[in-house]
This record gives C-alpha cells, sequence and structure tokens, in this order.
C-alpha cells in the first residue's frame, strides 16, 4: 500500500469525520422515528383493548363500534406497522453506512 502525504491524510481523516457525524446523526434520527411509531402503535393497541373491557361504558364501546372507530383504530395500526417497517428497513440501511464509515476511518488510520 502506498502511503499519502500527511496533509491529504488529514484531510481525508476530516472528511471521513465529517461523514461519520453525518451517519450518526441519519441512526440517532431514525432510531427515535422507530421509537416514537411503537409507541404510537402501542398507545392504539391500548385504546383498542380498552373498548373490548366490558362494564360500566358499554354503551360508549358500543357506540364506537357502530360508527366504525374499532375499524378506524385497527387501520391505523395497520398504517404505522407498514411505516415502522419501512423506518427499520431506514435505520438498517443507516447502520450499514454507519459501518462502511467506521471502516474507511480505520483505513486511513492506517496511513
Amino acid at each position: 500500500m502506498t502511503l499519502i502525504p500527511r496533509k491529504q491524510a488529514a484531510q481525508l481523516q476530516t472528511l471521513v469525520g465529517i461523514k461519520r457525524q453525518k451517519a450518526e446523526q441519519d441512526m440517532l434520527s431514525l432510531q427515535m422515528e422507530v421509537r416514537r411509531i411503537e409507541a404510537e402503535i402501542a398507545a392504539i393497541s391500548e385504546n383498542l383493548k380498552a373498548l373490548d373491557r366490558t362494564g360500566e361504558e358499554y354503551d360508549g364501546a358500543s357506540l364506537a363500534r357502530r360508527h366504525g372507530a374499532v375499524e378506524r383504530m385497527i387501520a391505523e395500526i395497520d398504517r404505522r406497522k407498514a411505516e415502522l417497517a419501512a423506518r427499520q428497513a431506514e435505520l438498517e440501511a443507516a447502520r450499514e453506512a454507519l459501518k462502511r464509515v467506521m471502516h474507511s476511518e480505520d483505513r486511513i488510520s492506517d496511513l
């Protein structure tokens, strides 16, 4: 392997450092998005479970079922799950990008 001048190596190190920072920020943003969507799915699921409980609020639950609230909640959960799957795929791609940048950083430090 040929050695490159120190100035160029330092510039490469700086550029790769910036790319690493960007990759880390992208990954963190996607992780936060995934957590937010998971929390939304859990909240909607809890609301749906609350409609299933029998007791004093039977009339309210019955009306909600008759007017399509349950179907809307189920559709919303399905939509959020699809969004979650897409974000998880993006997160995996961001992890791979970060791995590549870290590998590049290691290779530059070997120069």
